[in-house]
């Protein structure tokens, strides 16, 4: 991993706050130096709608909305990925494609071995019996299964895991590798970092790498569990935040950093459907197959993950186009249409003054009549 040349990249707009040049502290809150998100979800979670409210659990996994800010001064990638992580040791497993030349579109199976091969089980690779030697075809070749294969345009240069659980203490976990075009490369395990009960911060604190991880699980917005009322990802400001060095990056200080992220499985073998960037409206999870089926076992786990063959991108770039602040106001399930989902959606809420609840138009803390007439204000098809 080698020390690159970066250059100084700035972010005019605001969401999370008021100023860009905003210290960024890493709790899993969303701070000013962020800027807009990304990526927006827009399809319901099919890995369980969060609720508990809690800081340290969760019972599900959401990605609400993707943001990234290179503090190229200081040298360091952040991303904030709003939601929430099931403290079930399902996995959030995030690919960074930060060159233009090199890196992986189909994952290999010869990468470091991180999580218990878990980023090798995603990879390509031969067919293995129970014993683990080669099964053949029928003309006595060795069967080779496809790995996991990201968009055109992306390469994943760098890969990082994460995961939380345990009882009566949860408890995250972080692993990096580096991923060559030829495989190989450099792997590494982060550490971990424990909640100070279920209200309380966690942080790991890598002194080796440079990299910091934290995850706040109190939101209870964002997407539904529901896939005909999905809801939108846009507005909810806790979730899982990450800091890495640009050095681990290789970045040349001009490239565009594109960034995969979802939740995985136990096992890194099935992939729900919460991707940044987003999945088409309505998508269910992939599995293995990339239909909801799984295969499990060792390599070739994700042989049916073809992101090229999804519409849209299943990524977002550090300095892409902003988005949620372009969507129309009482669109709640960003289907570019207020009608009766909608109405539905803000009703189900009605009263509610969480901070964030989608649906807080007048942001007054509260989903009361005035939300209400500004919804019926603007029914119909959004400009």
């Amino acid at each position: 991993m080698k020390l690159a040349y970066v250059a100084s990249l700035t972010t005019a707009v605001m969401i999370c706050g008021a100023s860009a040049m905003a210290q960024i502290t890493v709790d899993g809150t969303c701070d000013a130096g962020y800027g807009n998100p990304k990526a927006a979800q827009s399809v319901h979670t099919g890995f369980g709608n969060a609720t508990d409210g809690v800081t340290s659990f969760a019972n599900g996994s959401e990605l609400d909305a993707g943001y990234a800010k290179i503090d190229a001064d200081n040298g360091f990638l952040y991303l904030f990925l709003a939601g929430n992580l099931e403290s079930n040791f399902n996995k959030l497993d995030l690919f960074i494609d930060s060159d233009t030349t090199g890196g992986q579109n189909e994952i290999r199976s010869d990468n470091a071995d991180i999580d218990y091969n878990g980023l090798n089980k995603m990879g390509r690779g031969p067919a293995l019996d129970a014993n683990g030697a080669p099964i053949l075809d029928g003309d006595g070749n060795p069967v080779v299964y496809a790995g996991l294969k990201f968009d055109t345009g992306f390469a994943a240069d760098f890969c990082l895991m994460t995961t939380i659980g345990g009882s009566p203490e949860v408890v995250q976990y972080a692993n990096i590798a580096q991923m060559l075009t030829d495989g190989g490369g450099i792997g590494a395990y982060l550490g971990n970092g424990a909640f100070s009960g279920p209200t309380g911060v966690n942080l790991i604190d890598d002194q080796v790498y440079g990299c910091q991880l934290s995850i706040s699980n109190a939101n209870t917005g964002g997407v539904s569990g529901d896939s005909a009322n999905p809801g939108s990802g846009c507005g909810v400001i806790t979730g899982i935040e990450i800091r890495i060095p640009l050095a681990l990056l290789a970045w040349d200080g001009s490239s565009e950093i594109k960034i995969c992220a979802f939740i995985n499985g136990q096992g890194h073998d099935y992939v729900s459907n919460q991707v940044l960037g987003s999945l088409p409206l309505g998508s269910g999870n992939l599995g293995g197959d990339g239909v909801g089926g799984g295969f499990g076992g060792l390599t070739g786990a994700l042989r049916g993950i073809d992101f090229a063959a999804i519409d849209g991108d299943q990524f977002f770039s550090a300095t892409g186009p902003d988005v949620c602040g372009s969507v129309c106001l009482g669109d709640l399930n960003d289907d570019k249409v207020v009608d009766s989902s909608d109405m539905g959606s803000l009703l189900g809420v009605f009263g509610l003054c969480a901070p964030g609840t989608p649906g807080d138009f007048n942001e007054d803390q509260v989903i009361d009549s005035a939300d209400l007439g500004s919804m019926l204000g603007v029914f119909g098809a959004c400009p």
